[in-house]
């Protein structure tokens, strides 16, 4: 049975229709990912799923019982309270088992008989709960979830009301992720994320038991998690297995297909038109007649084959005005410190004409400072800048937020454009941007993200630069025309300088990375997949050399004296006793030892490089598992040694 169903959903606003008849039916372990153009409606999907939108037409259905987490782009959070404490609010159900727990051990420790029996009952019937509901590792998982995702120790006594945009939609995705919903709804999880926390994040959902559907335009999470594409277009889903590059190459067939079904129908419905002029008044009048009724049938039916129609896409052509010198940029001794931490340190960086390079790192690195630096807006603390000669340089800030709120698109991109521009060239540059006839009269203040980030790149299209410096070029828009930006760039003669999180657009656009790695940085000559294969050969590289290292342990001995003390076991004791052989004192003794490993444990949590290795973090969580599981076996006991005295 599906988890979720919808069934001929129809919804409008107004005079448009935002979906007709819809199908779509979520499978238990799916990883779904529904993408679609800016303002197709796939928010609206989900609000219909939560039934906090109603449907014009259709029915909705849920599985009984069914827990559906929804990311929010607007989180609501307790404004009293810190990081930490509203994240534990997802532990809410754990923290009721535990209250029930201790309460029933109150009541074991003055029963007796037959009621003693039925306490124990309930109490290893809650436990079994507690234990899958995150059980005595809730802790780890808490405080692992709130590193992975990017949310420092330094962020967890703060208060909620205190946290920046980025840092509350993060809270919001732990609490969502810790809460392990049946069905997660995630709307652009990868928001304000670093490069770190979105592959911590890939490896959590690889390994999420339920299902998932998933808003993106990250092409790279796409191809790493989904099991099935679902694209919402001319008000309908289209349903494609597999990854995205998957959905791409069935998406070409299957719109060629199409496009030749289509015109082969037309070819027919031509020849039944010409044969119903050729003899509608003849011999063959009464066949013409007839062939006249089916047609008309035809063409009013769901029989019609439609052209195939694409989403208007951007279409644009980056050219340069100059050429630019050989030597682009020289950097030497480049060093920047925030509140007295280092940002960066001695950067030595050479940058010849036409090199495209991509700056990556994780938040709070210094990628804008450093862009900043370079383009002489901030000061550096120490060092140099030298830019060659003939340059113009275009900047595309990640704020798209530098404009004026009462004026126009037009009246804005002239104002912007540094050199004279013909109406002509201004009007044909801005429909190449989707700003054709009134759209183009639009104020600013009335646009939406992706209509200010094309506001933007129309100012670099029509400036001519030699040399872009991009932050985060491809926030705020949709995969149609991140690939229309790709395309632009690949054919672009002039030098490319980017910052991005975007790992598909990096592999498509740069040839070079520089890696901020605070206080330093590597210089890697290749793309971001080149750079993921080096470090996971490293990884790989050093796990095998602690292996070698890392000596066997030898076996314990047991004791002889250990028999003699090993307590009977009946069916109808409550607790097993793994180790009764021991003596008290071995028993404490590894009761101490066993809490020291586990503290062990809690301090390589803590370090978030753990979780860029995924299976060093799972073998390290069953690690901790058992250590949990054997500690409490311990003291039950030592506990049980204590009553029986």
């Amino acid at each position: 049975m599906s988890l979720v169903t919808l069934s001929d959903i129809e919804k409008s606003f107004g005079t448009r229709v935002l979906f007709d008849r819809l199908q779509f039916a979520l499978e238990r372990g799916e990883r779904v990912g529904l993408i679609g153009a800016n303002g197709a409606g796939k928010s609206t999907l989900f609000k219909i799923i939560l039934n906090e939108v109603a449907p014009e037409r259709g029915a909705v259905g849920i599985a009984k019982s069914l827990k559906i987490g929804l990311l929010d782009q607007d989180p609501k959070f307790d404004p009293a309270n810190t990081v930490v404490d509203e994240a534990e609010l997802a532990y809410a159900e754990l923290h009721r088992l535990a209250h029930e727990m201790r309460e029933m051990e109150h009541a074991m420790a003055d029963a007796t008989g037959p009621a003693l029996e039925k306490v124990l009952d309930e109490y290893q019937h809650t436990q079994h709960e507690f234990d899958l509901a995150g059980g005595y590792v809730w802790h780890h998982k808490l405080e692992a979830t709130l590193l992975g995702i990017g949310l420092d120790r330094a962020t967890w006594e703060q208060n909620v009301t205190t946290l920046s945009g980025g840092q509350r939609s993060r809270l919001a995705l732990v609490k969502l992720l810790i809460s392990e919903p049946d069905v997660m709804l995630l709307d652009e999880p990868t928001n304000h994320l670093d490069l770190a926390a979105i592959e911590w994040l890939e490896k959590y959902l690889l390994g999420y038991n339920g299902a998932t559907l998933l808003i993106s335009h990250d092409r790279y999470l796409l191809d790493r998690l989904a099991t099935r594409i679902v694209w919402l277009t001319r008000s309908q889903l289209s349903s494609y297995p597999g990854n995205y590059s998957a959905f791409v190459a069935q998406r070409e067939i299957a719109e060629l297909s199409q496009q030749r079904a289509y015109e082969q129908q037309q070819a027919d419905i031509e020849k039944q038109k010409e044969f119903i002029r050729r003899f509608g008044a003849g011999q063959r009048a009464r066949e013409a007649k007839g062939r006249e009724k089916r047609l008309n049938r035809l063409l009013v039916s769901d029989d019609m084959i439609s052209s195939v129609t694409t989403q208007k896409q951007l279409n644009l052509k980056l050219g340069v005005d100059r050429r630019a010198g050989d030597q682009v940029l020289q950097v030497r001794g480049l060093s920047k410190a925030y509140d007295q931490r280092p940002l960066w340190q001695d950067i030595e960086l050479d940058v010849k004409r036409g090199e495209r390079i991509g700056l990556i790192g994780p938040n709070g690195s210094g990628k804008t400072t450093l862009l900043e630096t370079l383009l002489g807006r901030r000061e550096p603390d120490a060092g140099k800048v030298k830019w060659g000669a003939n340059l113009k340089i275009g900047y595309y800030d990640q704020k798209i937020d530098d404009f004026d709120p009462n004026s126009t698109v037009v009246d804005q991109v002239r104002s912007r454009v540094q050199r004279d521009l013909k109406d002509q060239e201004l009007r044909d540059a801005l429909g190449a941007l989707l700003f054709s006839g009134d759209d183009a009269l639009k104020q600013i203040s009335l646009l939406s993200g992706g209509e200010r980030a094309r506001v933007s790149l129309a100012i670099l299209l029509l400036d001519k630069p030699n040399v872009l410096v991009l932050d985060e070029p491809t926030n705020h828009l949709d995969i149609a025309s991140r690939e229309a930006l790709e395309q632009t760039l690949q054919n672009y003669d002039g030098t490319i300088f980017c910052v991005s999180h975007d790992r598909y657009f990096l592999d498509q656009v740069v040839q070079r990375l520089l890696v901020l790695q605070p206080p330093g940085i590597v210089d890697f000559e290749g793309n971001y997949s080149g750079w993921m294969k080096k470090q996971n050969q490293a990884a790989t590289a050093a796990a095998a050399e602690s292996s070698r290292s890392k000596p066997a342990a030898a076996p314990k001995p047991v004791p002889k004296q250990a028999a003699k003390q090993t307590p009977k076991r009946t069916d109808n004791n409550p607790y097993a006793r793994p180790f009764g052989r021991l003596t008290t004192e071995e028993l404490e003794k590894e009761i101490h030892q066993t809490e020291a490993s586990i503290a062990e444990c809690q301090g390589i949590f803590s370090n978030s490089a753990m979780f860029k290795d995924a299976a060093a973090k799972r073998k390290l969580e069953n690690d901790y598992q058992k250590l949990q599981s054997r500690l409490v076996e311990l003291e039950q006991e030592y506990f049980a040694r204590e009553e029986s005295k």
